[in-house]
This record gives C-alpha cells, sequence and structure tokens, in this order.
C-alpha cells in the first residue's frame, strides 16, 4: 500500500510538473506545441506506441492529449485505491 501511494504521489507531481510547463509554454511568444501523451511515450518506450490492441480513434485521441490530463487521473485513482483504511470491525466489550 505505502508503494503504490508513493507511486501515485509522483504520479501527481509530474503531472503537476508538466502542466505548469504546458503554461510557461502558452505565455511564451510564438506557437504552443505542448507536451503530448504520444510524445512522453516515445521518450519513455523508444518506439511509437502500438495501438493494435485499442480501438484506433480511442488510442489516438489519448496519445493527442496532453500528458498532464493521462498521468494525473492515474495517479488519483492510484492514491484512492492505495488509501489508508480505517477497520470496519470494532470489537469492543461490553460493559
Amino acid at each position: 500500500m505505502f508503494l503504490g501511494r508513493l507511486i501515485g504521489w509522483g504520479l501527481l507531481g509530474l503531472a503537476l510538473l508538466m502542466a505548469s510547463g504546458d503554461v510557461v509554454l502558452a505565455l511564451g511568444p510564438g506557437d504552443h506545441l505542448g507536451l503530448v501523451t504520444g510524445d512522453v511515450w516515445v521518450l519513455l518506450a523508444g518506439r511509437t506506441p502500438q495501438l493494435d490492441t485499442l480501438p484506433s480513434s480511442l488510442g489516438n485521441v489519448l496519445m493527442a492529449w496532453p500528458a498532464w490530463t493521462v498521468l494525473a487521473p492515474l495517479g488519483g485513482i492510484l492514491l484512492w485505491t492505495c488509501r489508508q483504511r480505517r477497520r470496519r470491525y470494532h470489537y469492543h466489550s461490553f460493559r
């Protein structure tokens, strides 16, 4: 559980850095070319993504989204699923 929360916070932090980088690029002069998910995939994997398993339109749409919009929900879902939970059953002694 701790490792899941750590990875979730890391993904959220990385998404925040990517979003702030997009904001800085948007404020600068010239054409705004943000960091898209397909670019991050190529940087990490070293090749273009194979979209054979997904429907081609869904895969193309996901790869065209800004990278932070894909990483932030993944980090949030990971944090939510790996959260610390209270115990449901409390055993109290009878008085």
